[in-house]
């Protein structure tokens, strides 16, 4: 039985369940891990930037839009088609982290993890909104919290929207961690009759 999750941080939609794959397969199959230190620099090989849109990962492919249609469609009540853009696997080795960020030019963004260990780097979602006052509650929950924290676990997949900031703790096990990471927009008609726009996927 699937355990999916959809939990509201920071009002935004974060999604949390586990697909059937080989992850050990997949980490053997990956020719160019991209370092923490490499994302957002002009280390942009294309095969680099679009690993799902080769043939070997054809079925990790349709794995994914698989539970991504149960979020955009069941959870989120969307009736737009989507399109992965980009999909690249990050290599997160001993000692290093991801600084916070967001990504640009997508709608929702997601995570798979393919290879984790205890203490290899949780995920933290980070609420940057003005809150006009600092104030510390007796009790931290999801209206009051300013960080969100995500246990990496193999299989595990995240769906969030592409605007929330995040970062990745320091990896402080023995062992490299290996994820997929990729973004989506959507696709077909976008707004009303008022301000119409279209985006067509060549897929």
């Amino acid at each position: 039985m699937i355990q999916r999750t959809t939990t509201p941080v920071f009002g935004s939609a974060i999604y949390c369940s586990e697909i059937d794959i080989d992850e050990k397969k997949i980490v053997s199959l990956i020719d160019a891990p991209i370092k923490s230190s490499q994302v957002g620099t002009e280390y942009r090989g294309k095969d680099s930037y679009y690993v799902l849109e080769q043939k070997k990962f054809k079925s990790l492919k349709n794995a994914i839009l698989k539970e991504f249609h149960h979020y955009a469609s069941e959870v989120l009540q969307y009736s737009n088609k989507f399109k992965i853009t980009t999909s690249w696997f990050p290599q997160l080795d001993k000692g290093e982290q991801g600084q916070p960020h967001n990504h640009n030019n997508c709608f929702i963004s997601g995570v798979l993890y393919l290879k984790t260990y205890e203490n290899s780097g949780d995920i933290v979602f980070k609420d940057y909104r003005d809150s006009r006052f600092m104030l510390f509650p007796k009790q931290y929950n999801l209206y009051n919290s300013k960080d969100w924290v995500y246990k990496p676990t193999n299989k595990m997949i995240l769906f969030f929207p592409s605007s929330l900031y995040h970062e990745i703790e320091e990896n402080k096990s023995e062992y490299t961690r290996h994820s997929l990471a990729f973004n989506f927009i959507p696709i077909g008609t976008l707004g009303d009759i008022t301000s119409d726009s279209h985006l067509v996927s060549k897929y």
